[in-house]
Order: structure tokens, then C-alpha cells, then sequence
């Protein structure tokens, strides 16, 4: 009898619904861990906080000494066993953020380390504020700093820097930028849209950080039938803040007026076939390598449906690319160097004089 109450690891896996209770333990489990590390990490900012307060207010008792400050942070570096650049990183957060109540629970100790190095009000508050929408991890949060979001963005938009909840939903002239930054494709000259979107789908992750908050890749090459024929939609987003679905067209080249018209097609065949009630109406983006500004203004008119026509640039050949392509052919003495560099910068200049001619 003993025997039969004996049950076995394996035995216990076939037990019919375990394997769902099991994944649903283990999700509590991860969950609470998870807020745990949220608690400890929300008491390391208000207890740092605290520490620079506290060192500042030291300073203050004693601006007459001009290295009280240093001579402090030295000595509490060597009786707490702190280094001394993370005492001077609390001295530095709490002089950034002076009021405690502007803290966000949603940013940890790591994050502020980067704001804080920011020193424009307006531009860290737009970091913050992307950051909690956007869900940015540290390394992201560096990266779209070093990538310069907010000077591109600044100079296409107005920037919303003030975070209200629950949020407000965003119109789409709010979400779309002027230029995409791609720089994270490896795309040759004379690259097609195939390989343009390969790229796109390989880097999802940049591109959606690129894209911005809110947009999720709902498919690619999505096939729709009008007349008994097929077409291609190349990327289908989805973005909660509108909500709507967005159709992404990509071209290589300049801009062309025809594309408008095929995206509008698209557009209506979404909204009476593909689209829920409580959405807003799809909306269309054709991201090209040219925009011409008048050909598209023109061409949008005032079109019923939503359609925004973008310009991507990829990351060109440098100047310190082809010093150390010429550095490289010296040494070498190698001519095979000389064409592949030679052919690359050609091309960058024809590009270059192309893009200017179609702008005067």
C-alpha cells in the first residue's frame, strides 16, 4: 500500500492540467521576485537621496570652507566603504533633484545615474518621460542619448515631457518623425527594398526603439485580395496610445507621387475589412531615402486617410572610415584596396549631389 502512495517526478508531470499550474506558480513566483527587487531598488533611490541631502546640507553649514565638501566625501568613502564617485553621484542626484517627490518609483538607482549627467531640465524630463513610457532599460536609455532623440526629435515636433495616468490617447501627428535613424542596418549601396526590410526585421528591437513608445510589429507582408488580386503590405504595426493599425510601406530612392495613391488603397481596404470598432482609423507611413517636401505635400493634399511620408538614412561611410581606408592602402601597398573605397566614397558623392540637386 505504502508503494502505490509513492509518486515519482516523472509521474507527477503527466498529473492532467500540472504542467499549467506549474507555469502559473512559477510566474507568481517571478512576479513577486520581481516587485521585491522593484521595493529594494525604490528604497536604494530615496536612501541615496537622503545621503546627498544630507552631505549638501554639510556643505552649506560650512561654505566658508570651499573642500569641506571633498574632505567629507573622502572620509565617508574610506569609514562606509563607499567608492568615492558613487558619494559624488549622491551628492549629485539630490542637487539635480532637489524636491523627493519628483522621483519616479519607475526609475531605478541605474537610471538616475545617466539622468543626472544631463544637464538641460527640459531634455533629461523628456528622458524620464520616455523612459517610463517606453519601458527603457538602462542600455537603452544610454543608447537613444548617445543616438541624440531629443535634438531630433525637438527640431520635428513639440515634446511632451509632462507624464499624466491614466494616459491621454495621442494623435498620430504626435507619433511620426521626419527622418528615421537606421544607422544600425549594414546596407551596401544599391541595396533593394527586400533586403531594406530584412534588415528591419533582423534589428526589430532598435527598430521599435526607433519607432518610439507604443508600437508593437503586428506582421510583415501581409497579403490583402482587391479584385481578385493579391498585394502586399511590407510592415504592419500596431500602436496602443491611438490605437489604430499602421501599414508601413518601405522604398528605396526618392519619393513618388504614386505611392500615395496605392497606400490610400490600402488604407480603405483596412478600415472597412480589418479594423475593430473601438479603433481609430489606420493610418499609412511610406519611409523612402528622399522625400522631396513639396512633391509630398502635394500628392497628401487632403486626403480622408492619415499619410505620413518619411526618410530613413543607414549609416554611411565616415571620414574616419576612408582616413584609415587610405591609412591601410600606404602601409599595404595593396591596390586590391583602392577600388572597394574608391567605388564607396564615388557613390556617397553622387548620392550626396543628387540630394542636393533635388532640393534647390
Amino acid at each position: 500500500m505504502a508503494k502505490e502512495l509513492i509518486t515519482t517526478k516523472n509521474q507527477l508531470r503527466t498529473i492532467e492540467g500540472y504542467n499549467e499550474i506549474l507555469r502559473d506558480i512559477r510566474s507568481l513566483l517571478e512576479k513577486a521576485t520581481w516587485q521585491a527587487y522593484k521595493v529594494v531598488d525604490n528604497l536604494r533611490v530615496q536612501t541615496y537621496w537622503q545621503v546627498g541631502e544630507r552631505i549638501a546640507r554639510g556643505e552649506l553649514e560650512h561654505k566658508e570652507r570651499a573642500d569641506y565638501g571633498e574632505k567629507i566625501i573622502e572620509r565617508l568613502s574610506t569609514d562606509l566603504g563607499f567608492q568615492k564617485r558613487d558619494i559624488y553621484r549622491m551628492v549629485q542626484f539630490y542637487k539635480t533633484y532637489p524636491i523627493v517627490t519628483s522621483l519616479m518609483s519607475q526609475l531605478s538607482w541605474t537610471h538616475y545615474t545617466v539622468l543626472i549627467t544631463i544637464g538641460d531640465d527640459q531634455e533629461r524630463r523628456f528622458y524620464e518621460f520616455q523612459t517610463i513610457q517606453s519601458n527603457w532599460s538602462v542600455r537603452q536609455l544610454k543608447k537613444q542619448i548617445k543616438g541624440n532623440l531629443y535634438q531630433r526629435t525637438l527640431k520635428e515636433k513639440e515634446i511632451t515631457t509632462t507624464i499624466s495616468f491614466p494616459l491621454a490617447p495621442i494623435l498620430p501627428e504626435q507619433v511620426f518623425k521626419e527622418t528615421y535613424n537606421f544607422d544600425f542596418l549594414q546596407l551596401k549601396n544599391g541595396h533593394s527594398e527586400k533586403q531594406l526590410e530584412e534588415g528591419l526585421l533582423i534589428n526589430v528591437e532598435r527598430l521599435l526603439l526607433e519607432f518610439g513608445f507604443d508600437f508593437s510589429l503586428a506582421g510583415r507582408q501581409r497579403k490583402i485580395i482587391i479584385d481578385h488580386e493579391s498585394h502586399t503590405i511590407d510592415l504592419e504595426f500596431y500602436h496602443r496610445g491611438i490605437p489604430c493599425i499602421i501599414l508601413v510601406d518601405l522604398k528605396i530612392g526618392r519619393f513618388k507621387s504614386e505611392y500615395v495613391g496605392q497606400m490610400n488603397k490600402y488604407l480603405n481596404y483596412y478600415r472597412e475589412n480589418k479594423m475593430y470598432p473601438f479603433e481609430k482609423s489606420p493610418v499609412g507611413l511610406i519611409v523612402c531615402e528622399y522625400k522631396g517636401k513639396e512633391e509630398a505635400h502635394y500628392a497628401l493634399g487632403d486626403l480622408e486617410n492619415k499619410i505620413f511620408v518619411a526618410e530613413y538614412k543607414a549609416k554611411l561611410l565616415s571620414e574616419e572610415e576612408i582616413g584609415k581606408g587610405v591609412k591601410k592602402i600606404r602601409n599595404a601597398g595593396l591596390k586590391e584596396y583602392i577600388a572597394p573605397i574608391s567605388q564607396k566614397f564615388s557613390s556617397e558623392v553622387s548620392r550626396t549631389k543628387e540630394l542636393e540637386a533635388s532640393t534647390c
